[in-house]
């Protein structure tokens, strides 16, 4: 199957990921679970429901972010590869 099949067959999902246990990431991820948990250990409901709402639009915001930035990277790709092209049919005329 071609790259493109894995990518339409959802063989391939570009917005997951693997996190590297150890890491800076891995870090991060784990100091943020830990300080959510204690923050909604403090919270009353009020402020649970608050903090949830928050949650869910930061998370939205973040996959329309990451959207952006894997067309744009795409874009970028596919402008280098017609720049590559051109380049090879140039060499080639030599």
């Amino acid at each position: 199957m071609t790259t493109l099949e894995d990518l339409y067959y959802g063989n391939i999902s570009p917005h997951e990921r693997y996190v590297k246990r150890g890491t800076r990431e891995d870090t991060l991820v784990r100091l943020i679970c830990r300080d959510e948990e204690e923050l909604n250990a403090s919270f009353i409901e009020k402020q649970k429901e608050v903090f949830e709402r928050f949650k869910d639009c930061q998370s939205e915001l973040c996959g329309i972010t990451e959207l952006g930035a894997f067309k744009e990277g795409f874009i970028l790709a596919v402008r280098i590869m017609i720049e590559v092209t051109q380049g090879l049919e140039t060499a080639e005329e030599m």
